[in-house]
């Protein structure tokens, strides 16, 4: 048996590395270490340095390359877009602040170690960046909706930049190819192409492929991968370095991909499992004990680690002083930051290939690079056990809509599309379910060809959760059971109609069902339409009474969400804006206010035309006929109901009443 010849085998590589991903963390957690440590600790044992179990393994490095934009591109892809808004300004500071404090420290350290100024501008600009190696810790101790960690995902992007700048300057000014402005304007000018594909291209693609060709969850992640390296292949061709382009796509898929949905978790699966563990294994083959203690090495790399230590620490601590930030958050912005790996080690390999220093400056990097691991690994670990988990002030109707299919599927397909018009802004996705009242087995046959019919819809229209069938003798017991399962955020019913025997036929009441649900209600009362529906809100005076104002308030919400997609402005009345913000409601800036009477239908009759969505606030019966002599007009109705909490089947409320039914049908 040949060994050597083994070893440089793909199946044995992969054997050894998988071996490393399965029990590497597992060791390191016994000995009271993170498991990100294990990784790193045992890459470097398997290496050519040590042991030399994988003397060299070109497949590694591939995969590994892979792992680190896998890396990047999840954190833009599961990225909270309403709370990094809302926390951008600290994103933005910390960006700034963690990227030229240390740049500076970096800077002084490597002139007082005798460096030249040229290479020791390009040696500070390494410490400027930093690689969330530490992003899937603090996804399990459910901090991505964090301030400190939104903070430190948007400032990844701008420390990056930072980095790259400098060095697209130093090597350009090195070799002579181009200097000041014109690299400045190369750089710019890769920016906005590459902002151009990942924004606007991929999510383009993705949404033609997800309603068309993509029906199969298999092509849609493999679309989701193409998305990831075809970025990474854009920004090395615009001169921009790779991980931002992973970051960006992310960003830019981040809507058609929410964080609830099974394409995410096989998103989330194929990184956490294979190509994050394979990127961090590769780090550690990269690690030489031989080199790293001597003295040349040590002495530049106690500098160095010094700088970036106490560089990050005040750029955490600035950050905290101006921002308000509680130590732990602090911690967390200091041990989150710190972490060097994938950007430092591309900038310092270009460094030295066109000779702006020697081997010495290399090897005192990967110094760095193995200290900051350790430091970001046992730093994150420790602070965020000590944040608890962010608790939404209000959650988004958006994030888990609960769709029944309770009777034919005749506008189903307008139905799903309303709510995934409702669910795109906040992240959130549409969970159709197809509801069974008995065990016999044609009923139940009859229920799962009903599921893959609404499966089929579903995926026309680009959703991607998977039909769930209920089989409950109580029809709105079951939607509750489900409702609580999945923690759904908004209740979509489809009016079914003025006739009785519809509704009785499913096993319930929509009132019934309705009262019997502890989640906010819509009831969608839609007309088929080609192109774009305004959007219209009725709120009158007496939908701002103390009782009533959390269901005008939910209207509000639901109509300015759809608003938002739409050309037209929102239309509402016959209340002025003024007085809805008086009362604590928000709508967007662009409303445009339609006076008249305060009664639904007189109101309507003038502000709104056939094939208008009309938000009307439900709260007793005075308002169904006139609804549905609307609706006979052509105009849509979407009635709201915030319902804050179930009842008993036998204390029905009239405030729960769908459009033109009563309590007794």
């Amino acid at each position: 048996m040949n060994w050597a010849a083994v070893q440089l085998s793909p199946a044995f590589g992969f054997t050894v590395v998988g071996l490393v991903i399965v029990f590497g963390p597992l060791v390191a957690e016994r000995l009271r270490l993170p498991g990100l440590l294990g990784l790193l600790v045992f890459g470097a044992v398997i290496g050519p340095n040590m042991l030399a179990v994988l003397p060299r393994f070109a497949g590694l490095q591939a995969v590994g390359s892979i792992g680190v934009l896998y890396l990047i591109f999840l954190a833009g892809l599961q990225l909270d877009l309403e709370t990094f808004v809302r926390y951008r300004v600290i994103s933005a500071g910390f960006g700034l602040l963690t990227a030229l404090i240390p740049m500076a420290i970096g800077f002084g350290a490597a002139l007082l170690l005798g460096i030249d100024p040229r290479p020791a501008v390009l040696i500070g600009s390494f410490w400027a960046s930093f690689t969330l190696i530490a992003y899937p810790t603090v996804a399990r101790f459910g901090l991505t909706t964090s301030r400190p960690v939104a903070a430190i995902v948007g400032a990844s992007a701008i420390t990056d930049g930072i980095s790259l700048v400098v060095l697209a300057l130093i090597v350009g000014a090195e070799t002579g190819d181009a200097a000041g402005a014109r690299l400045v304007f190369d750089i710019a000018l890769g920016f906005v192409v590459l902002g151009v594909y990942c924004f606007v291209v991929v999510p383009a693609v993705a949404r033609w492929f997800f309603t068309g060709l993509g029906q199969e969850r298999t092509l849609r992640y493999i679309l989701v991968f193409i998305s990831l390296t075809s970025s990474a292949v854009v920004a090395e061709l615009v001169g921009v370095e790779p991980l931002i382009g992973a970051f960006f796509v992310g960003v830019g898929l981040n809507r058609l991909v929410p964080n609830a949905s099974p394409l995410m978790a096989v998103t989330d699966f194929f990184g956490n499992a294979f190509f994050i563990p394979t990127f961090l294994v590769s780090v550690g083959l990269l690690f030489d004990p031989g080199v790293m203690f001597v003295w040349s090495t040590i002495r530049l790399a106690l500098g160095f680690v010094t700088a970036l230590i106490v560089g990050k620490a005040i750029a955490a601590w600035l950050t905290g002083r101006i921002f308000g930030l509680v130590p732990v958050e602090i911690g967390l912005l200091f041990s989150m930051s710190v972490a060097q790996a994938a950007a430092t080690l591309a900038a310092t390999v270009i460094g030295y290939n066109i000779g702006l220093y020697g081997s010495d400056v290399v090897n005192a990097v990967m110094v760095v690079v193995a200290v900051s691991l350790v430091v970001t690994s046992i730093g994150t670990n420790r602070f965020a056990r000590q944040i608890p988990p962010p608790v939404a002030e209000r959650r988004r109707a958006g994030e888990t809509i609960l769709v029944p299919v309770l009777g034919e599927l005749d506008g189903l397909a307008e139905v799903l599309r309303l709510g995934q018009d409702l669910a795109e802004p906040a992240g959130g996705f549409v969970q159709p379910l197809v509801s069974v009242t008995s065990v016999q087995g044609d009923d139940v046959l009859t229920g799962r060809t009903k599921r893959a019919e609404v499966d089929r819809v579903l995926r026309e229209l680009g959703g991607d959760a998977e039909t769930m069938l209920r089989v409950n003798r109580s029809v709105a017991t079951g939607l509750n059971q489900t409702a609580i399962e999945i923690d759904a955020s908004l209740l979509l019913l489809a009016w079914p109609g003025r006739t009785d025997l519809r509704a009785r036929m499913v096993g319930a009441t929509y009132s019934e069902i309705i009262a019997a649900t502890a989640v906010p209600v819509a009831i969608a009362a839609l007309h088929p339409h080609t192109g774009h529906r305004r959007v219209v809100l009725y709120a009158s005076a007496r939908e701002l009474a103390p009782g009533k104002l959390p269901t005008t308030a939910l209207a509000c919400h639901l109509a300015s969400t759809l608003a938002r997609q739409r050309p037209e402005a929102l239309i509402m009345g016959p209340v002025t804006p003024p007085v809805l913000a008086a009362a604590g409601l928000a709508i967007p800036p662009n409303t445009e206010h339609h006076h008249g009477n305060q009664d639904l239908e007189e109101w309507a009759a003038t502000a709104t035309r056939p094939g208008d969505l009309l938000v009307v606030p439900i709260h007793d019966t005075i308002i169904g006929p006139a609804a549905i002599r609307l609706h006979r007009t052509g105009r849509s109705i979407l009635a709201v109901s915030q319902n804050p909490e179930s009842s008993s089947s036998a204390t029905v409320s009239p405030m729960n009443l769908p459009v033109g039914r009563t309590l007794s049908t």
